[in-house]
Order: structure tokens, then sequence, then C-alpha cells
């Protein structure tokens, strides 16, 4: 994918003016010899008229607060407009955006507690609902094993379920059938009414 941002405009950088002594040399047209001195007295090599890169500038004092330096000459104050943008229609900044919006008033010390003690409150109720809920689950689940079990005690004793088989050759045969799962050895006292 090609790059779409224009280099070339730059003072440094990709396209720009590299501040090269031997480029800047090429440029120039030569003087004859290579040691023929300027009218300063000094050689080709140690003059260089170009202004310095912008690492190398020395500060200036800003236009809005002479204590604050600033390189160069600032295009804009704050805002992107004029002739470098094309925005003539836009006016520099006079303040911050973020003095636009509202500022958000706090909460007092009063209330602050206030809502803290509800806070406070309602979780201590919570927690003590919570505990109640269970203790009651608790105590439903023990009254549902102990129904239970005197269930099976009275099926038991009344002998509803039960048959008693003495003769032994029934037994053999359901032992040899598919109904002799339902064989068991069950203790007097359930039988008897």
């Amino acid at each position: 994918m090609a790059c779409t941002i224009d280099f070339r405009c730059l003072d440094e950088g990709f396209g720009g003016k590299t501040y090269k002594r031997k480029r800047e040399q090429q440029s120039q047209p030569q003087n004859g010899a290579d040691d023929v001195n300027n009218s300063n007295g000094a050689s080709l090599m140690d003059t260089d008229d170009a202004q310095p890169p912008p690492a190398k500038r020395s500060a200036v004092p800003s236009a809005e607060n002479p204590d604050k330096p600033s390189f160069g000459r600032p295009s804009y104050d704050g805002v992107i407009a004029g002739k470098v943008s094309g925005r003539k229609w836009k006016q520099p900044r006079q303040k911050r955006a973020s003095a636009v919006n509202v500022s958000r008033k706090g909460t007092t010390l009063e209330q602050r507690e206030r809502e803290k003690m509800i806070k406070k409150a309602y979780k201590e109720r919570m927690t003590e609902l919570k505990e109640e809920i269970r203790l009651n689950k608790v105590e439903k689940r023990k009254k549902k094993e102990e129904r239970e079990k005197k269930k099976k005690e009275n099926i038991l004793k009344s002998g509803t379920r039960f048959q008693k088989i003495t003769n032994p050759n029934t037994l053999k045969r359901i032992a040899k059938s598919k109904q002799r799962k339902q064989l068991r050895v069950v203790p007097d006292e359930f039988i008897k009414k």
C-alpha cells in the first residue's frame, strides 16, 4: 500500500533539506581551486550559510509569554489557522476546549456520610436475610429427610409391601426367574402387624 503522507514540505526527514555540506557545495558553483578563501578569510569547509537544523536553533521568547522560549517563529497560536492550513475563517483560540465543560458539583461531607450509613445498613440487612434463608433451607432439608425416613419405616412396619414366602420350592423358582431382585431378607418385626 502506498504511503499517503507527503514528506516534501517537512524541514527535516524524508524529502526535505538534509543540511549536508557536500550537497550544498555541489549546488554552489566552485570558485577555481578548493583552497581559495572567502572575503572573511575562512575556507569553504568552515562556512555554513544555511540555517541550522531545528535542534541547533537558538531559542527565542514566544509572543504570548516572554519567559517561555520557543524555537523559531511560531506559525500559529494554539490553533492551526491561516495560510498554512488554508482555514482563513478559523480564529486563534482564546481559552481551552476543556473550559466549555460544566464542572461537576461535588457532594457535601454530610451527604457522603449519610450515603455511607445507608449503604452499610443495606449490606447488614442483606447478610441477615441471606443467613435466615440459609437456615430455613437447612431446616426444611432436615424435616424432609426425617419425613422420608419415617415413611420408609411405616411402610416396612405395615407389611403392605412384603409378602412372607415360607415354601422353599417357591423361593427356588423365584430365585431362578427374573423376579429374583424382589427377594429380600427382612427382620420379623417389620412383617408383624
